[in-house]
């Protein structure tokens, strides 16, 4: 008998990812899955069951949609997206109309944005918006409801079907979604909690004010109407320094007034960017050429940290803003406060922590110089879009945010010790070129000095995620197939997901990923609260299956005196973790 706890069997294709209603990830267990996923293939599409809420709709929402196209639609051959605004179905509209590429849009006669009266559960009805459009055209108008994440949610949509019969066209305004504002008061309490314990530096003089945090649906909502807001900043440009999660490169490049991207986050880079800043203000202009900066703290998914000291001192010196996502390092380990005037996070990753429930926010420095500027653009136009029942589940959820966390880093990190020896095996060839991570990276210095003080309760680390580079796709395969966890979309769940970031994300960018160092052969890993020894055994497992592409030899593979050895190595078991429900 193993002396370790056995993983839990993953489920079979398209299932969810966890086993729940409102699950955001979906089980793609071979490559070739992924890849007939990402070219929306009918095999793996007619099972899928479940998928990233922004980018697979839902069966309640798609079921609301179906009865607004049956009752309301009038042509066939139309389709709808429904919002929680007017102003969201509005910029669907121009996002239709007037394409961010420049191609050729619909006519404005071709959308409709239509108000609807719905009851939900027993708080009575609300008014949501829907965007009426050619059916033809669907495919970007989900370009713009997964890019945003200012759609419905699940939780919403479920609680409206029992009235969707009694749907009423109306010309009132927007009225709030039913909220819990309790939940929600807790959730902006917990994070500026995490935002200043065990500050960099020590105690700050300024803490964060609960109401300095803003709460959206979905991590791309808080980033999408952060950008909105900015754009309303003396300057003529955003920056995105480091390679980002995709989507947030592509929201500066579609709705600010124009984007830099600095793709490799180095030092030379920032040596290139000091320059067009010092060359703008000796031109003279009257006001600062850059409005805001954007970079990680992590990057996902190579986890790479930009220099943000340097970064901060620039801003200083010529008044533009930074910001900073936290998301991938997590605020239980890095503090980015001393160098972001706001700091955006994805909350249904580590935050929720059990892939159930989707969420996002935007927290203001108090310490920063643009502070009252900044909070009052964001007020201006904020509407409170976070449904009851979710900000409900996520409060619960993340109660347990630092304990889970401890759990993720040590985890991470012991898989982190045990594979990337492999890459300088000195027998034979290794099928494992790299591993990504924040502790193994060439920027591993900025990292550290952004992380927090260890105190009694908790021991900062390197996170949840890591990134393994095959030396081919081929190699990369045989692992990914030969993995016996789940594996989709999403990262920072209670159980461990694997994905082939390229193969899905930029499945028809390929080369362009390519020419930052995202190679087609990796595989991203976002390590989860199982057991540790159970996951080091299937991660070897499944590198004797690389292995074995790339040597073809019968002879000791790569991984075996590692696997052999594992069995007398004491490793400490991570105490269960379930959500509180």
């Amino acid at each position: 008998m193993p002396a370790y706890s056995a993983l839990p069997q993953p489920p079979s294709l398209g299932q969810c990812v966890p086993d729940r209603p409102h699950a955001v990830s979906v089980h793609l267990p071979k490559w070739r899955d992924v890849v007939d996923f990402s070219a929306g293939e009918s095999r793996v599409r007619t099972v899928q069951k479940g998928g990233y809420p922004r980018s697979f709709l839902h069966e309640a929402i798609a079921k609301a949609h179906n009865v607004l196209l049956d009752k309301f639609g009038g042509d066939k051959q139309q389709s709808c997206l429904l919002f929680p605004t007017h102003a969201y179905a509005i910029a669907c509209k121009s996002y239709l109309c007037s394409p961010p590429d420049g191609s050729a849009g619909l006519a404005e006669g071709d959308v409709s944005i239509q108000s609807f009266s719905f009851e939900v559960g027993q708080t009575g009805r609300t008014t949501l918006h829907a965007a009426f459009f050619p059916a033809e055209n669907v495919k970007n108008a989900m370009i713009f409801w997964r890019l945003t994440g200012c759609g419905i949610s699940s939780r919403l949509a479920q609680d409206m079907l029992p009235g969707l019969e009694s749907v009423s066209i109306t010309s009132s305004a927007d009225t709030p979604l039913p909220r819990d504002e309790q939940a929600e008061a807790g959730i902006q309490q917990r994070i500026a909690t995490l935002l200043d314990r065990a500050p960099v530096g020590g105690p700050r003089k300024h803490m964060v004010n609960p109401a300095d945090v803003f709460l959206y649906p979905t991590g791309m909502s808080a980033i999408y109407n952060c950008t909105n807001a900015l754009n309303s900043l003396p300057g003529s440009q955003m920056v995105v320094f480091g390679f980002p999660y995709e989507l947030t490169l592509k929201v500066q490049e579609d709705f600010s007034k124009a984007c830099t991207f600095y793709g490799f986050g180095t030092d030379e880079e920032l040596d290139q960017f000091e320059h067009l800043l010092k060359s703008k203000a000796a031109a003279g202009s009257s006001e600062p050429p850059i409005q805001a900066v954007w970079c990680e703290c992590a990057s996902n998914p190579l986890l790479r940290t930009v220099d943000l000291e340097r970064i901060r001192r620039l801003a200083d010196k010529y008044g533009f803003v930074v910001v900073v996502d936290d998301t991938i390092g997590s605020s239980a380990n890095v503090d980015v406060l001393g160098v972001a005037d706001i700091v955006a996070t994805s909350l249904t990753k580590t935050f929720s922590g059990y892939a159930d429930v989707m969420g996002g926010s935007i927290a203001i420095n108090p310490s920063s110089p643009h502070h009252q500027g900044l909070r009052a653009i964001l007020t201006s136009n904020f509407v409170p879009t976070l449904y009851g029942a979710d900000a409900a589940q996520l409060e619960r959820n993340s109660r347990d945010y630092l304990a889970r966390t401890a759990v993720l880093n040590k985890n991470a990190s012991y898989l982190v010790s045990l594979l990337e020896p492999l890459t300088r095996h000195h027998h034979h060839r290794s099928p494992l070129n790299h591993v990504y991570h924040p502790s193994t990276c060439w920027s591993a210095k900025n990292y550290a000095a952004r992380m927090r003080q260890a105190t009694d309760d908790f021991v900062p680390g390197f996170g949840y995620l890591l990134t393994l580079e095959f030396c081919s796709v081929e190699a990369a395969g045989a692992f990914f197939d030969a993995l016996q966890v789940c594996k989709g979309p999403s990262i920072g769940a209670q159980v461990t997901l694997a994905l082939p970031y390229v193969q899905v994300v930029f499945a028809k960018e390929k080369p362009w990923a390519a020419r930052y160092g995202l190679s087609e052969a990796i595989v991203r890993i976002s390590v989860g609260l199982e057991d540790q020894k159970a996951l080091a055994m299937t991660c070897l497992q499944a590198m004797r299956a690389a292995d074995a592409v790339v040597n073809k030899e019968d002879d000791v593979a790569l991984a075996e005196q590692v696997v052999s050895g594992l069995d007398s190595v004491p490793l400490p078991r991570p105490t269960p973790l379930v959500p509180q429900i």
